[in-house]
């Protein structure tokens, strides 16, 4: 008896060493990262940054357990242990018009374990590495690549082979700054685990503002910015008529990748106006029109 128990305290805490922790930042009206992975038994926190939110579940895999937490200066933290593969989508109540909903895709940790996953931006194209306990009943790593970080799509397959550690270079032609990797592997009874999305930055010259939308705007005007960001820092937005007269700013938090941002214009009379977008030395100044 005393042997059955000693062996079940082992199991957990093996469980337990390999569970993860992974952050979400709760800023402005987006979630940061907007769509993570993660394996069955590690733990979501949602952290607040700015804002009154809720991280509330819309779809669930089934036996899974739905949540609906206010993320607030007061309720600054909410924690979830998944426990059921699937997808988990979720949103904040306030803003998902906005655009402010987040996804999570959680696999079941296979026995072989793809960890390690790294892309290494010192050569000419991306190159991407992984280590796996082993290479046994593999049947192979799919390579997936994103423009968004969000929606992914195949690239390449890499054949298991006798040492444990993986290489891929993407021979990249993509014209975006930003670019997210991810590898599924795939074992032969069609099992699958994910691995963390990663960010590779191509060293090129991009613009600051990558959409605005919609353009035209109705009343009362809601912006949706989508912006590059090098670093994390603050994005400030200034809105002026057509005059050149100032009427409103407002301020967006930036983390280095892909962001989405949110400029309420309130009630504007129609006609021609633009936003000056300034993060850190970098302006632009862009168009808009009201209806």
């Amino acid at each position: 008896m005393k042997k059955v128990f000693l062996l079940s305290l082992l199991v957990g805490i093996t469980a337990i060493t390999y569970a993860n922790t992974i952050k979400i930042k709760v800023v402005d009206f987006q979630f940061k990262a907007k769509t993570v992975n993660a394996k069955v038994g590690d733990t979501i926190i949602w952290i607040w940054k700015s804002g009154t939110h809720t991280t509330t579940s819309t779809s669930i895999p089934s036996r899974a357990k739905t949540w609906d937490a206010p993320i607030t200066q007061a309720q600054k933290r909410f924690r979830y242990i998944l426990r059921v593969a699937g997808t988990y989508k979720y949103q904040c109540n306030f803003h998902f018009q906005l655009g402010m909903v987040g996804t999570i895709k959680v696999t079941t940790a296979l026995q072989q374990d793809l960890n390690s996953f790294s892309v290494d931006d010192s050569g000419k194209d991306p190159l991407l590495n992984w280590k796996t306990a082993s290479s046994n009943d593999i049947a192979y790593f799919s390579v997936q690549k994103s423009s968004d970080g969000d929606n992914f799509s195949e690239i390449a397959r890499v054949q298991p082979g006798a040492s444990n550690q993986y290489r891929f270079a993407d021979k990249n032609n993509s014209s975006e700054k930003y670019i997210y990797y991810q590898v599924e592997m795939v074992d032969k009874k069609g099992n699958s685990q994910l691995s963390e999305i990663k960010m590779y930055t191509q060293k090129v010259t991009a613009k600051l503002i990558t959409s605005l939308s919609p353009n035209p705007i109705s009343n009362p005007g809601h912006l949706m910015l989508q912006f590059n960001a090098d670093e994390d820092g603050t994005l400030r937005v200034q809105l002026y008529n057509q005059a050149g007269r100032f009427i409103t700013q407002t301020e967006m938090a930036a983390y280095k990748g892909l962001n989405n941002g949110h400029f309420h214009l309130g009630d504007l009379s129609p006609g021609l106006y633009y936003i000056v977008c300034t993060l850190g030395q970098t302006t632009e100044k862009r168009t808009i029109i009201v209806k």
